[in-house]
């Protein structure tokens, strides 16, 4: 059978396999309503403010970083652009996207649904990755069978199963060697936040005003009670009907009945449902719009947080399993894939200059590697390290120099 949008074929197989450990390999976990009444699935979960900022800044960073095949030689590390597996991840993985969509595709299934999943097409002779074929986690069931992990895949109606050899897991973190989602692990906190929005929703589109009770002290029919629910909800429900005056007549009374939503800490429920999904995702809360203790002189700190925090986590786990899936092993010991993320720790660009400055004065950085960092071609001239002339080795507690100095 050949695979979907690739040139590889693969038997079939319908063969069913016990295993103690599909029932929890097999990711099929079930949302169920929370406490707060609130159904959170991982498809609905991203129509929580908080966490689709989450997440899409997490998943931006990820892939706006350059992915470089390095190569170590002696006590050199080189780009080695030439590697066939290079153009592969820093270009096109496969005919239907490009790296960025790739990455925009597999870090929302790490985040959201705890494991990623890519098909690997080798080609014929050579064992190459030819292209890499992103799954949706949905589609994917895993068991283990003597010790190594099968996946069987459902597309187009079809099955298949594929060792681990010939399959990218990226998975989060978890108990086992599954990732489990964040969105099943933080359910009733994700609920109370998905509560608090349909509230704050249903609560402006009533009116933004008080509900209450409608009193009499003479009996109506049902034909009088549907007339007047439906012309009151007409007169006064939605915001182009809020705070209208109230005209009532024959006898009928109104008394309100509901908390105002600052009593009921409405605002502060929702600051505090996005800290909470900050705290979810390791991420800082104003990277996703919670700006409540942000500061001019803690920003830059925060942001090497996020680096240091959310995303090197997530570039390490990345690279490990492209290393250990799409290379040789003859090449394992001197090759390896890098996510550069010295982009995003440059500071800025006060801070930069000095520092260049530092490292070229102290013989650290030639010239041409600071213009190489700035995205500057190097110039002539500029390749030797330098150091200032007054520095000097000290021996028996003296300068070297000035000893010179003063012979002179």
């Amino acid at each position: 059978m050949k695979i979907p949008f690739t040139n590889l074929v693969i038997g079939t197989t319908n063969e069913t396999r016990s295993s103690s450990n599909n029932a929890f390999l097999s990711g099929a976990w079930q949302s169920s309503k929370v406490n707060s009444g609130v159904s959170v699935t991982k498809e609905n979960s991203l129509s929580i403010a908080g966490v689709y900022s989450a997440v899409k800044v997490i998943t931006d960073s990820i892939s706006s970083l350059p992915i470089h095949v390095m190569k170590e030689s002696g006590n050199t590390k080189l780009k080695d652009t030439s590697h066939p597996v290079y153009p592969l991840l820093s270009r096109e993985p496969n005919s239907l996207m490009t790296s960025f969509v790739w990455r925009q595709i597999i870090v929302p299934h790490i985040l959201l649904w705890g494991n990623a999943y890519c098909i690997i097409e080798f080609a014929k002779g050579s064992y190459r990755p030819l292209s890499i074929l992103p799954v949706h986690p949905s589609k994917v069931e895993v068991e283990i069978i003597d010790g190594v992990l099968m996946y069987t895949f459902k597309l187009e109606s079809k099955t298949f199963t594929l060792d681990q050899s010939n399959v990218l897991h990226f998975r989060g973190m978890g108990n086992d060697v599954m990732g489990k989602s964040v969105i099943d692990v933080a359910a009733e906190n994700l609920g109370l936040g998905k509560a608090s929005e349909q509230f704050g929703s249903k609560f402006f589109g009533n009116g933004a005003s008080m509900t209450g009770v409608l009193s009499t002290d003479s009996s109506l029919s049902d034909k009088a009670f549907t007339n007047l629910r439906t012309s009151f909800n007409d007169l006064h429900s939605g915001i182009a009907n809020a705070n209208k005056p109230l005209i009532l007549e024959e006898g009928l009374k109104y008394t309100s009945t509901s908390i105002p939503p600052d009593s009921a800490q409405f605002l502060e429920t929702r600051r505090f449902s996005i800290e909470d999904i900050a705290r979810w995702f390791s991420i800082p809360p104003d990277k996703i719009g919670d700006l409540s203790r942000a500061t001019f002189s803690n920003l830059e700190q925060q942001n090497l947080n996020y680096v240091t925090n959310t995303l090197l986590p997530l570039t390490i786990n990345i690279e490990e399993e492209l290393n250990r899936k799409m290379l040789r092993d003859n090449e394992k010991n001197t090759t390896y894939f890098k996510l550069n993320l010295d982009g995003l720790l440059r500071g800025d660009i006060s801070t930069r200059v000095d520092s260049y400055a530092k490292l070229i004065q102290n013989g650290v950085m030639t010239p041409n590697e600071a213009r190489t960092k700035e995205g500057m071609n190097p110039l002539e001239g500029l390749d030797n390290t330098w150091m200032q002339i007054n520095t000097a080795p000290v021996v028996d507690g003296t300068n070297q120099n000035n000893e010179s100095n003063e012979e002179s």
